[in-house]
């Protein structure tokens, strides 16, 4: 559980400050649109789970995607935790040929689980970064021919309002 503690909170303390930096560095000005930089997008997403997408203020699936991430670094690293377990135990159970084979079982097990999460990891790092790529080269793209918009945000007082609009043709 420690060596599980280890690798996680460090990876949530360098994803939490790089959000931060992000948030508390930009001057937003809701007039003007900013092209973002797709090359940087990629390798932002890349490098730190979601980053690519906070770039390009894409908040909620930035959120899904590190959730997403680190979620499945934390399987590979514990499927390969348990794996490591079961090849000692059946490395060293030489007078007990039951007990080996079903510690080489439980191994191959192990290592079968700890493959498909380093498959399901790395597309969603592919997709995530490509996600990031488009995302920024659309980012200055106009959309004010929308046919809905869906505001939620404060009204009045202690009020959340929520606006459906349509504009028909």
């Amino acid at each position: 559980m420690k060596n599980r503690l280890i690798v996680i909170i460090p990876a949530i303390l360098i994803v939490f400050f790089a959000l931060c930096s992000q948030a508390f560095c930009q001057n937003a000005d809701s007039t003007m649109l900013k092209r973002k930089n797709p090359t940087g997008a990629l390798f932002r997403s890349l490098f730190v789970p979601g980053l690519g997408q906070f770039y390009n203020e894409k908040y909620i699936k930035a959120a899904i995607i590190a959730g997403i991430e680190i979620y499945l670094i934390n399987e590979v690293y514990t499927h390969w935790h348990k794996a490591d377990l079961h090849e000692k135990h059946f490395t060293n159970a030489f007078d007990n040929p039951v007990y080996q084979a079903e510690e080489f079982a439980r191994y191959e097990k192990e290592l079968d689980r700890r493959g498909n999460s380093t498959w399901f990891l790395a597309a969603t790092v592919f997709f995530s970064m490509f996600d990031a790529y488009v995302d920024a080269h659309l980012s200055d793209f106009d959309q004010t021919d929308k046919a809905f918009e869906v505001y939620i945000g404060p009204g009045r007082e202690d009020e959340v309002v929520a606006i459906l609009s349509f504009s028909l043709p």
